[in-house]
């Protein structure tokens, strides 16, 4: 006997259908969560927006895919790239897609594969798998460290106490970078300011980072999430270069591919990244306790949880999906 656990909540708890993650929880077979990439530009795919419908679609997908016999596990990658690359065909948006990593059908995957005797674990992106409570796998980004570094040091130099005005301001800056005209910071943050944060935000990745080159730092505080993030979407061109979901070629190198024997797994959790830390047990509830504690301690996710986006009232920081299975549960009579 196994017990299943499965939970995939919205960030804002009123619109259950702007959820960007999926699951797919085929017992015995395979398990994922999937957490679509927040979308920048307002494409839309069949009424959704890019993130939920690539999502969505890599769920179904997976699931057409693994009910019958395992396929090599080396080729799932590839079949969930060439089905978000046909979907670009369909709404005749290859040529935006190619363009622009903005138009992408984008998604990250944690991937628990079920094959006899043996357990195949596929990650891409910064989705994770735990272990029997205690082996985390998980792919975290320099690159975010970056990004979530400047929205901390705007955050805080932000005067207004309101956390929806913080917010605001200091997603701005992370979103689209220090360079855009001072005026859309105005009131909150004057030309000097911003001067400000990117020195100190500089100064702190620098030494954080030693192994990141300068410009690259640079070149994503000058330009955020939006302007520059793209540069290093599956390439191996740079020590930033993270694997995506995207509909094109992911290098195998960014991925995380392994094989473990299925019989010493006891406990096996997925999660996305919208959980800031582990449960301290392998139970939805320990996760989601874990989860409140977070939220008392630093919702706007600026201090030691620091994050590209946080909690306002009424909005937790990012949609968060886990999948827990109990092996060998005793069933008593």
């Amino acid at each position: 006997m196994i017990r299943l656990e499965a939970s995939s909540l919205s960030r804002d708890p009123a619109r259950a259908e702007a959820n960007e993650d999926a699951l797919v929880v085929l017992p015995g077979r395979a398990y994922a969560v999937i957490d679509g990439v927040s979308d920048r530009t307002g494409t839309r795919y069949d009424g959704e927006l890019s993130g939920r419908h690539a999502a969505r679609l890599v769920a179904a997908t997976l699931e057409r895919l693994l009910l019958g016999a395992p396929p090599p596990v080396e080729t799932i990658v590839p079949t969930l790239t060439a089905a978000l690359h046909e979907a670009y065909l369909q709404h005749g948006t290859l040529a935006a897609a190619q363009e622009s990593w903005g138009n992408r059908l984008c998604c990250t995957l944690a991937l628990a594969l079920h094959d006899g005797p043996q357990l195949h674990l596929v990650l891409v992106g910064d989705s994770g798998i735990r272990l029997n409570g205690r082996q985390v796998l998980q792919m975290d980004k320099d690159l975010d460290y970056i990004t979530s570094t400047l929205r901390s040091h705007t955050w805080h130099r932000v005067a207004d106490p309101d956390p929806a005005v913080r917010d605001r301001v200091a997603r701005q800056a992370s979103w689209k970078g220090l360079s855009q005209d001072p005026a859309v910071f105005a009131p909150e943050l004057s030309a000097d300011d911003l001067a400000a944060i990117g020195a100190a935000a500089e100064a702190e990745l620098a030494a954080a980072l030693p192994h990141v080159p300068r410009a690259d730092i640079l070149h994503l505080l000058r330009n955020g999430i939006v302007g520059a993030q793209g540069d290093y979407q599956n390439t191996t061109d740079s020590v930033l270069g993270y694997a995506c979901l995207d509909g094109f070629a992911v290098p195998r190198s960014l991925t995380q591919v392994s094989t473990i024997a299925a019989r010493g797994v006891e406990t096996l959790e997925l999660f996305t990244d919208g959980y800031f830390d582990v449960g301290a047990e392998a139970s939805l509830a320990s996760w989601e306790a874990r989860h409140r504690e977070i939220e008392a301690e630093d919702p706007a996710k600026v201090g030691r949880f620091r994050s590209t986006k946080g909690s306002v009232p009424g909005r937790w920081s990012d949609d968060r999906t886990y999948v827990g299975v109990t092996y060998k549960v005793a069933v008593l009579f």
